[in-house]
């Protein structure tokens, strides 16, 4: 009975050992997983965008394109520049159903929010029109997404940083010698939808030299060879002409971004020509 008694009491023990250690365990697994997760929790919340006005500071070159209901296509090319405390302007040319103008941004002022999003305003005296828009950052700043708020008017693009705040944009022609392949779309008099691709040099005495495959309303038309000139502008805007093999003289205004990686490329003969697209280096 004695022995019984023992054995008995062994067992209980041995189970009470189990239970505590199965309790300790269940424990520090139910602690460690909340310290995992407050873990997790203050590294995403250290990861979450936080942004302010000087995150979206400098001048970046940037290019839209929509329409203005009623009127017709809408393009605009060119610089704007934000500053940290608010305020902003922009040197622009402009595309409005196929006509062209130098525009300016003047008295702007923007927002922006700590998740990186924002509006602003400026008043375009050339076209007697408040602006009003939205926009993204990305890319901690060194891309903004843009879209337009007015009533009417259907527009949207993007730029990319080309100078810090208070610095202003320095370009020079051997930044964009060589070769850029490209694409255009829009359209042109008698051609409501036109498209291209096509291969673009550039060298440093300032001329160009390039040819291009294009579809008119979903019809191929034959292969473009040109030839022509450009100029750059230290605050990395340009124009260009050409005369191509089908007999047109083309004129056009670009503005160059990511260290000359990039160009941004809008038609500028003023004749309904409401061409834009983007060129992008090789290697």
């Amino acid at each position: 009975m004695q022995r019984i008694t023992i054995a008995t009491l062994t067992f209980v023990f041995a189970i009470g050992i189990f239970t505590l250690a199965n309790y300790k365990l269940t424990t520090n697994n139910t602690v460690q997983a909340q310290s995992n997760k407050q873990a997790q929790t203050m590294h995403e919340e250290s990861h979450r965008s936080r942004c302010s006005n000087r995150t979206g500071s400098g001048t970046y070159g940037y290019q839209m394109n929509g329409s203005i209901v009623g009127v017709g296509p809408f393009l605009v090319n060119g610089l704007f520049t934000a500053y940290p405390d608010g305020t902003s302007n922009a040197k622009v040319r402009l595309t409005i159903n196929g006509q062209t103008i130098p525009a300016t941004g003047v008295n702007g002022t923007f927002t922006t929010n700590d998740d990186c999003t924002g509006s602003g305003t400026f008043l375009v005296p050339e076209l007697h029109q408040q602006i009003l828009y939205n926009f993204i950052l990305t890319d901690d700043g060194d891309q903004i997404t843009l879209i337009n708020t007015n009533p009417g008017i259907v527009l949207q693009g993007h730029g990319r940083r080309i100078a810090p705040a208070w610095h202003a944009p320095r370009c020079d022609n051997r930044m964009i010698v060589g070769d850029y392949g490209y694409r255009l779309e829009g359209s042109l008099p008698g051609v409501p939808s036109v498209a291209a691709a096509g291969l673009l040099t550039h060298t440093l005495n300032g001329k160009i030299k390039g040819f291009d495959a294009a579809s008119y309303n979903g019809g191929q038309v034959p292969r473009r060879d040109y030839e022509g000139t450009y100029k750059l502008n230290r605050d990395c805007t340009g124009t260009g002409n050409y005369k191509d093999s089908l007999g047109n003289t083309v004129n056009y205004v670009f503005t160059v971004v990511d260290g000359g990686n990039e160009i941004f490329l809008q038609g500028a003969n003023g004749d309904g020509d409401n061409v834009f697209g983007v060129a992008r280096r090789l290697k």
